[in-house]
């Protein structure tokens, strides 16, 4: 029954070793190392099963037929393959090296030995069949002297062999290893470095327990018995294939999809009830029947059918705890979306987002090189990328519309493809920085039809193919990327928009500090003044200042632009006037003072237009100069208005410009009206000007006998009609001043 029991464990492990090869070599046939992993692991897997054979042989068969134990012995030499397998696996794994690259038929060369060893065993084991050949061949003389002379070297070959043959092992194991530890120090990627860390671990361990098991007893003319040297080998393979599945499942070894590794997982559960009714239930009933003397046929049927309600709570049980320690690894697909879910789609710095996205393409996808190229319209291109030839500096200058037509309006572009879409004029020299990279996919960067831009991966460092869950995760991935930079834009545009609306709040605080909070009381004069401001603040400006003994110096301006900036610029002409206000200088010199200030404290673009006028209550004169501004209305108390044309250039554009300066009498009733350009410039619905003669007429036409605030009110009335709502593109500022 031990015998039995220990076949059937060896029969099992053989099993799950056959079926973890079988699903290696189903995820991609064509591949170098999944056919060098899928070898590998059925030799040895066929060593477990041979030995499980032997056991029945030896144990179970109390005579066997003759010769069926040198046939086993035969066959059992063939799971040695195991080694070259090895060895060519540590050849080709994470990339394929390059002395077998360049060496013809290398994998063959690599077996060889094996090869021939097999067929000396095979041959030592057919005695007659030898005997009968060697006796035909010395029937004549000739063929005597060579059977004679060939009988020594044969004997010689065939009794050392097997000793020399477990130091080629032994040599396999250590060439193997080797390239494995060189391949792991080598390596950059953190996935590949797992793997390999885990699989050298694995097959150290095989190889370690079958050097003890074969080749260094068989070196030192020691034995093992039959059972202990079994046990080794069997812990050998188990060692060897568990770190092989082990890293499959948790870090994708040979880029393994979830249903392989699931199927790996449901194996060794499966394997472990199994064990257990083996191991125990099987052991159970034979010492219920030893001791009590029944027949545990009722009991054995009545543990099969709680085992049969049990198996599937316990399967799922087991499965949901495997696979919650091994398959929820970092740069698991599913952890990755995931990931990407909750980081990526709530980064809204450009910057930041970008690092984000390729640390998580790193993990996932162990390409030789991968770049990240952000190229919204409108905007700086932004480059992120390792691996070799990845010139960030030279891939960011690569022009936007070039990346647009190479990806061709496609979701994927693959190798084969890239190659015809940089076929177009223009487009592979343009491209040239990003083409040395030697992409073996695009995936292009698009939301609602707009171009963002793309992701380029090389060649995967294990030279492999990328499969059909990986261009699936990629394509998810770029499609979340492209979702957070369209989110991002947006954030930064309603970022610039919230500065700006921050920005037309200062300003329209410093527009409102300048002007008048209340207009002085004049004993001669009415007036009134209104300033509408728009959503973007202008620098529109009035003020009326007043000089002592009746005199007032009334200022208009407008400075060019809009927001902070053209604001700060009229509170400075606003202190300049104030401040020359009270030296008593002729308007000109003010102006010209004030055009100097302007050209020097500005850049060339900033100009202001600006009317001084100095009101004396002493015989009501209006002494005036005009820097380019618009020509004021006067409407005396008697006869047909006119337009003050005396003027000169706006301020700040020559500085040396000397400003003239009139004087005009102001009779009792006449009234003056000064502006700016918001009421002149404004237009309706039907995108007309209101313009200067309109303005010209109605205030001509208006009763003589308004006050101040009375023509305001009317030309702001008019003026609200014929805009019928429309919206005001710039600041309007109105000033009436009146002679009583």
């Amino acid at each position: 029954m031990f015998g039995f029991s220990i076949a059937t464990v060896y029969l099992l492990v053989g099993g799950l070793v056959f079926l973890l090869g079988f699903l290696i070599l189903r995820e991609a046939p064509r591949e170098k190392a999944n056919r060098a992993t899928a070898l590998m692991l059925s030799f040895g897997g066929l060593g477990s099963v041979l030995g499980a054979i032997g056991f029945i042989l030896e144990r179970a068969v109390e005579a066997p037929r003759a010769g069926t134990t040198d046939v086993l012995r035969s066959f059992n030499y063939l799971w040695e393959f195991f080694f070259p397998s090895l060895l060519y696996f540590a050849c080709v794994f994470p990339a394929e090296n390059r002395l077998v690259r360049r060496l013809p038929f290398a994998a063959v060369w690599i077996f060889a030995p094996h090869a021939f060893h097999l067929l000396l065993m095979v041959i030592q084991t057919q005695g007659a069949l030898i005997g009968r050949v060697t006796a035909a061949i010395a029937q004549n003389p000739v063929g005597a002297t060579l059977v004679h002379a060939g009988r020594l070297p044969m004997a010689l070959l065939f009794g050392f062999h097997v000793i020399l043959f477990s130091a080629v092992n032994l040599l396999y194991i250590a060439a193997a290893l080797t390239l494995l530890w060189v391949s792991y120090r080598g390596a950059t990627n953190t996935r590949i470095r797992s793997q390999l860390r885990t699989i050298f671990i694995g097959l150290a361990s095989c190889a370690g327990l079958y050097a003890v098991a074969v080749p260094i007893p068989t070196l030192l003319n020691h034995t093992w018995p039959s059972l202990t040297r079994s046990t080794l080998i069997v812990a050998a393979l188990v060692l060897g294939s568990g770190g092989i599945a082990y890293s499959m499942v948790r870090y994708r070894f040979l880029d393994a999809k979830l249903i392989a590794r699931k199927t790996i997982l449901y194996a060794v559960t499966s394997a472990f009830l199994l064990g257990v009714y083996l191991t125990i239930i099987r052991q159970l009933d034979a010492f219920v029947e030893s001791v009590a003397g029944v027949d545990v046929t009722v009991f054995e049927t009545a543990v099969l059918l709680i085992a049969l309600v049990l198996f599937q709570p316990v399967v799922s049980w087991l499965e949901e705890a495997l696979e919650n320690v091994f398959l929820r690894e970092r740069s698991d697909h599913r952890t990755l979306l995931r990931r990407m879910s909750g980081e990526v789609l709530t980064v809204l710095d450009l910057s930041a987002l970008a690092d984000t996205v390729l640390e998580t393409l790193r993990e996932g996808v162990p390409a030789r090189t991968t770049v990240l190229l952000v190229a919204p319209q409108g905007r700086a291109t932004l480059a992120r990328g390792f691996g070799g030839n990845v010139d960030l500096n030279a891939i960011a200058a690569v022009p936007r519309d070039v990346l647009d037509r190479m990806t061709g309006g496609l979701s994927l572009v693959r190798r084969e493809d890239l190659r015809d879409l940089a076929a177009e004029p223009g487009v592979a020299e343009a491209a040239e920085p990003l083409l040395r990279t030697k992409p073996y996919l695009l995936l292009p960067l698009r939301h609602a039809g707009q171009f963002l831009g793309v992701i380029s991966l090389g060649r995967k460092i294990t030279e492999t193919r990328y499969n059909a869950e990986e261009i699936s995760l990629l394509q998810t991935l770029a499609n979340q990327t492209s979702v957070a930079l369209k989110n991002a834009l947006l954030y930064e545009e309603n970022l610039a928009k919230s500065l700006l609306e921050e920005e037309l709040q200062v300003a329209r605080r410093i527009q409102q500090q300048f002007l008048p909070s209340r207009l002085p009381e004049m004993a001669r004069f009415g007036i009134a003044a209104m300033n509408v401001p728009n959503k973007q603040v202008g620098g529109d400006y009035y003020d009326i200042v007043d000089l002592g003994s009746g005199n007032y110096l009334v200022t208009i301006a407008d400075v060019a632009g809009k927001g902070v900036p053209a604001a700060l610029l009229a509170s400075m002409v606003q202190a300049s006037v104030r401040t020359q206000a009270q030296d008593g200088k002729p308007v000109r010199e003010m102006m010209n003072r004030l055009n100097r200030l302007v050209h020097d404290a500005t850049p060339d673009d900033r100009f202001a237009t600006c009317f001084l006028a100095r009101v004396s209550a002493d015989g009501l004169n209006v002494s005036f100069t005009n820097a380019g501004h618009n020509y004021p209305i006067l409407k005396p108390a008697e006869g047909r208005s006119r337009l003050l044309h005396e003027g000169g250039i706006p301020l700040g554009i020559q500085p040396d410009f000397p400003y003239s300066e009139a004087v005009t009498p102001l009779e009792r009733g006449d009234a003056l009206i000064l502006y700016t350009d918001g009421i002149t410039d404004a237009r309706n619905r039907a995108l007309e000007d209101y313009g200067e003669d309109r303005l010209f007429r109605l205030v001509d036409e208006l009763p003589r006998d308004l006050s101040a605030r009375q023509l305001m009110d009317a030309i702001a009335f008019d003026l609200s009609r014929f805009t019928e709502g429309a919206e005001q593109a710039d600041d309007i500022t109105l000033v009436a001043l009146k002679a009583l």
